[in-house]
Order: structure tokens, then sequence, then C-alpha cells
């Protein structure tokens, strides 16, 4: 990135800025300002456009022409108008719905009739009683008669002299202001409305979602601009206009040729350590498709490696770890494949990506031998299956990748440390990569049952090279008794750290034999049905299809969450990354 720096004279100073954000390259340096009223009625204004575009986005969408004329902010007042006039409705149909089950046992009855016994003094009260509870002397004591019997109650009307004393062992009820076929006859009519708004939502979802995309992207232009003035600093008595911001450096010569064409003064000037730079990733076809991964977490900071090329293939081999299973990583590369010519060109690179894990699903169930929860080695016509790798080689594996992993993460680390501070500053990462590769060859080979006795003066060299890089580079800006402080200390934090990551791997091989076996149970289950003539296919194909189909699900799930954290957590730890880069955003239409 370039950093470029603005001079203009105010009375010039909306017309430049109109003609940079047709240019759309500068990202524009926020200054610490607070935005006016009008800017935050603009930034509600998107908000709210994009939250209709969300809602309608959901409907059923319909081929359709639109009117390129349709305003857009009056599709989204009429929107929000629906929503909240359906909200209201939903509440008043849940207050109705209580109504008409307290009046329902009690029938219809004539409100003018009511009000004529009211003017004699004479009221009317509802109770509901227990079946074994009602006293047939109630009927000789009190005007009482009995309305309704339903499910053990007795719905019964007392009428009520003036001063007359009812003792009557029962729930009183209060009844509503309106009639049973009032309060029905409403309800119907709430059910009508919400009715044709649903056709209304589905009628915009068909033919203003394009119209709201340009209205929102009209409103965001404006807004944008209203912001760069914001970030426009005053000199010189308010006569002169400072303004800042970044360009990508390939760009350099498309700005300035604009710039030698307006009147304006500008400087440029490589990024300092204390700018903030904003993050424009450049990755090939095969990690772009990872960014969104990575971002999920933190852009990385300027200063440092982007690491989504470096995760990338380790997240593609984890995913298939995980799954492990030839058919369901067939099922998702055959989906996937279909569906790309049916979605959105912006959705295509996602299914691209579930492409490439489907892909690796297949090759991580070849080399367990797995196929729709089947052990592919108990098959007598398989000629390879002394090449598929035993359930204990599999939990070496997630191990041994998990190690790499970790090592090529502080390779990263020590790149990154020498790239922005010095050689010097790696040096302490390096000692730690040397220990680990060093005690894995020597102590590994001795386990593998390989003699390497005669490099026993190799293995002395590297382990005190590795410790004094380790102990006397720590922080090479303190004094030597200061480094052997620190890195004894560090070294136990190292040491735990290490073993704790290494440990994490093991999420590998066991969602992997979670997966397999949870796919093997479902076809001993299903395969029981066999056993039943004539129909019994049908309850086998059916839980195949269930319990396969919940499988996929799971182990996908876990497929992506898991292999997240071992990303975010131990291989961005011991790649040393920092993060907190704000995305680049140029200031454009």
């Amino acid at each position: 990135m370039i950093k470029y720096s603005f001079l203009i004279y105010y009375k010039e100073y909306i017309t430049f800025l109109e003609e940079l954000q047709k240019l759309g390259m500068l990202h524009i340096i926020e200054k610490t300002k607070e935005i006016n009223d009008h800017i935050k009625q603009s930034l509600f204004e998107v908000n709210e456009i994009t939250k209709v575009i969300k809602f309608l986005e959901k409907r059923n969408q319909l081929p359709a022409t639109f009117d390129d004329q349709v305003d857009g902010i009056a599709i989204v007042e009429k929107t929000r108008n629906m929503i909240e006039e359906l909200s209201l409705i939903d509440q008043e149909q849940i207050t109705l719905n209580k109504e008409i089950q307290k009046a329902k046992p009690f029938g219809n009855f004539s409100l003018e009739t009511k009000e004529k016994f009211e003017k004699l003094k004479i009221r009317f009260r509802f109770f509901i009683c227990n079946e074994k509870k009602f006293k047939e002397s109630w009927k000789t004591d009190y005007y009482l008669e009995v309305i309704n019997k339903i499910g053990g109650s007795i719905y019964f009307v007392v009428l009520q002299l003036e001063d007359q004393l009812i003792e009557i062992d029962a729930e009183e009820i209060k009844m509503p202001d309106e009639t049973l076929l009032d309060l029905q006859n409403k309800y119907n009519k709430n059910n009508e409305r919400v009715e044709i708004i649903q056709n209304e939502f589905d009628d915009f979802a068909a033919n203003y979602i394009e119209i709201l995309y340009k209205t929102r992207g009209k409103v965001q232009a404006k807004t944008d601009f209203h912001l760069a003035i914001n970030h426009t600093e005053m000199q010189a008595e308010e006569k002169v206009m400072f303004l800042e911001g970044w360009i990508p450096e390939e760009k350099k010569e498309d700005l300035e040729r604009f710039l030698n064409q307006q009147t304006v003064v500008y400087l440029s000037a490589k990024p300092t350590k204390d700018d903030k730079v904003p993050i424009l990733l450049k990755n090939n076809k095969f990690a772009k498709l990872f960014e969104p991964i990575g971002s999920l977490f933190s852009l990385p900071d300027y200063a440092e490696l982007d690491l989504t090329p470096f995760f990338a293939p380790f997240f593609m081999l984890f995913f298939g770890f995980c799954v492990g299973d030839t058919g369901y990583g067939l099922i998702m590369l055959i989906a996937t494949l279909v569906l790309r010519n049916k979605v959105k060109p912006s959705f295509k690179p996602y299914l691209t990506l579930a492409s490439y894990l489907g892909i690796s699903t297949i090759i991580m169930g070849m080399v367990s031998g797995t196929f729709f929860g089947l052990n592919l080695a108990d098959f007598e016509f398989i000629k390879f299956k002394d090449l598929f790798l035993q359930p204990l080689m599999m939990f070496y594996l997630a191990v041994a990748i998990g190690l790499v992993q970790i090592i090529f993460g502080m390779c990263i680390k020590a790149a990154n440390q020498i790239k922005q501070n010095g050689f010097k500053y790696g040096l302490s990462t390096i000692g730690w990569i040397t220990l680990i590769l060093t005690l894995v060859v020597f102590v590994g080979g001795d386990k593998a049952g390989i003699n390497l006795a005669g490099l026993s003066i190799i293995k002395t060299i590297l382990l005190i090279l590795s410790m004094g890089l380790i102990l006397l580079f720590n922080n090479p800006d303190k004094n030597i008794f200061a480094n052997l402080g620190l890195g004894i200390y560090d070294s136990y934090n190292m040491i735990t750290g290490v073993f704790g990551d290494l440990l994490s791997y093991i999420r590998l091989f066991a969602l992997g034999i979670s997966s397999s076996i949870l796919g093997l149970v479902f076809n001993q289950i299903a395969s029981q049905f066999l056993n039943i003539k004539y129909w019994g296919w049908l309850p086998f194909i059916l839980l195949l299809l269930i319990g396969h189909g919940l499988n996929i699900f799971l182990a996908c799930l876990g497929a992506f969450v898991h292999p997240l954290r071992l990303t975010f957590v131990e291989f961005y730890k011991n790649a040393g990354f920092n993060g907190g880069g704000k995305q680049y955003k140029p200031f454009s239409k």
C-alpha cells in the first residue's frame, strides 16, 4: 500500500471528491471525528435496506419483470410497515385466541339481552367447575343454568340479583366484552389480512430485490461521500482541505494520472510502523477460496504474512480426516458440482470450496478404507486392502500431521520475526525448530529401530546450538542475564504448550473414527429389517437414508468446527499470528 496526502482548494473540493469516488481506488483514512445527524440517518437507512433485503431473500422469488422507476425507499418503508402490522396482528391473534377459548364453551349469547338484565340490576356470572364438585343443590339455591359439559368440566351461568350473596365453590370466568361470533370473525379477518401481506411480501421478493440493491448502493455511495467530507481536515483558515488515504501499489500510475488532471497538491509515502494500513489479500485461485474462513478470525496485520495459503492445505486435509468416508465425500462432491450451476455467481466459490473438501474426504476415506460405514478391508474382492491404515496408524498419522503443522507454523513465525524486526529476532524460534526436529529424528528413529548411534556428535551439537539460541536470543533487546531468566521461563511455557497443542490433533482421529462407527451402526440396524419378507427393504432403505444423512451432517459440522479450532488456536499461535488488520475498502460508487 502507498499513503497519499492531498491538499485541495475548498471551492474545488466537492468536485474533486466526486471524481475521486468515480475512480474508486482510494481507501480514506478515518479521522477521530463524530459523525453528524445526517450521516447517522444515512447509515440507518443503509441498515434498514439491508434488513429488508435479507428478509425478502428468504422468501419465494419467482421470476418476474420489474420497473426501474419504483422508489426503493418507499418499498423499504412499506415493507417495514407491513412487518410491524404483522407483529401487531400476531399479538392480537394471541389475545383473540385466548378470548375465544374462554367464550367457546358458553357459545354465542346476546349482548343486548345481557344489557337489559343489567338495567334490571341482574348480573350474568360465568363459572367452570369439575363435574365431581358440582352440586345439584346450586340449581335450587340460585338462578343457575348449565351451558356445557366438556372433558369432565361443567360450564354454567348464574343470574345474580342485586345484593344477593352467592357462595359457589367454582372458578369464575371473566367473559370477553364481545360475542364469540364477533371474536371469531375478527380472528378470521386477521388471518385473511396476514395472507394478503404474505403474498405482497412474495411479490416484493420477486420484483424489487434488485431495485433495493441499487437503492442501497446509491444511499451507501452518498453516505461514503459525506463520510469522506467528515474525515477531511480544514487548513489555512478553512480555505484548504486536507485528505489522506491508501491505495494498492499497482494502482499508483492510474491514480497519479488522474491527479495530474486535477488542481490538487499531493504527496505519496511508504507505510511506517505506526500506520494502520488497510489489508487487501492477494492469493491464487485455490487459497482465495479459504479467505472467508480466515476472515472469521481476523485479517493479518499489514507487517505480517497472510496465513491463508499456509493453512488452506491443512484445513482441507483436516476436514477429510474428520469425515473420513469415501462415500460421504462422493456425495459432497457430486452435490456441489450439480449445485454450482444453479446458484448465484457470488455463491459459487463456496461450493467450489466444498468440492475440494469433498475430494479430501474421498482421499482420506480411501486411506482408512471406509465407504458409507463399511470397512472395505472386510471384502475379499478388494485387491489393495493391505494399503488401508488401521485405527492405530490413523491415530499416529493425526499426531504426525499435527507435529508437521506446528513446526511449519514455527517456521512462519521465524520468517515473520526476521521480516519485521531483523535476523536476530528470529533466532530463538529457529532454536526451537532445531530442537524439536532433532528430538523427532533421533528419539523417533530410536523408537522405530533405526540405529543412529554414529550420529551422536551431531545430535549433541544440534542440542547445544538450539538451547543456546533459545536461552540467549529470547529477547535480543535485553542483556544476557535477563535473556537466560526469560529463556528458562519461556521454555516451560513452550514445552507444555507444544505438548498440549500436539494432543489437540488427536481430535482428527477421534472424529474420523466416530463418524465411521456411527455409519457402521446405522448399517447394522438397517440390515436387520431385511429379514422381514416382502416389505423389509422399505424400512432398510429409509433408515439408511435418514441415518447416513444425519451422520453426514454431524460429521461435516464437526469437520468444519474442529479444524477451525486447530487453525485459529494451535497453528496461529505457533505461527505468531497477531491479526487485527482492517479490510481495504475503496471510496467508490
